[in-house]
């Protein structure tokens, strides 16, 4: 269910920002690249399903996790906390008794444009 979002040129982009900015690019990069996961959070509770019941649900417990980094590159996990993430798979996919009702990937390909975009015209504010 995982989603990724590249960007084109950003190594270069990324470069020309770290020489620019030195120690400042670090915090650039992590403030925006959480940013953007906040669209994807905001899509995600606009989205998921909300039932009457009376307790924590997960709209209420989307979150964006701190930035982290896998063999060099950076990014951060948009979705459902531990006290709901254990049911997500049952709106996301459906039951046997419960049709789908996604939400996490839905959410992803309407925002992944405009994330981009977000997130490439921080960098380009970064190198004006």
């Amino acid at each position: 269910m995982a989603g990724k979002v590249e960007l084109q040129g950003v190594d270069q982009m990324l470069a020309a920002i770290r020489q620019k900015l030195g120690d400042g690019a670090k915090k650039l990069e992590n403030s925006t690249l959480r940013e953007g996961g906040e669209i994807f959070a905001a899509a995600q509770r606009e989205l998921v399903a909300v039932s009457e019941i009376d307790h924590l649900h997960m709209r209420d417990d989307i979150k964006v996790s701190s930035v982290r980094s896998n063999d060099g590159d950076k990014y951060v996990a948009v979705g459902p906390g531990k006290a709901t993430g254990w049911r997500a798979h049952f709106l996301e996919l459906g039951t046997s008794k419960m049709p789908a009702q996604p939400f996490i990937y839905p959410s992803f390909h309407e925002q992944k444009a405009r994330v981009t975009q977000f997130m490439a015209s921080e960098f380009r504010k970064a190198l004006s």
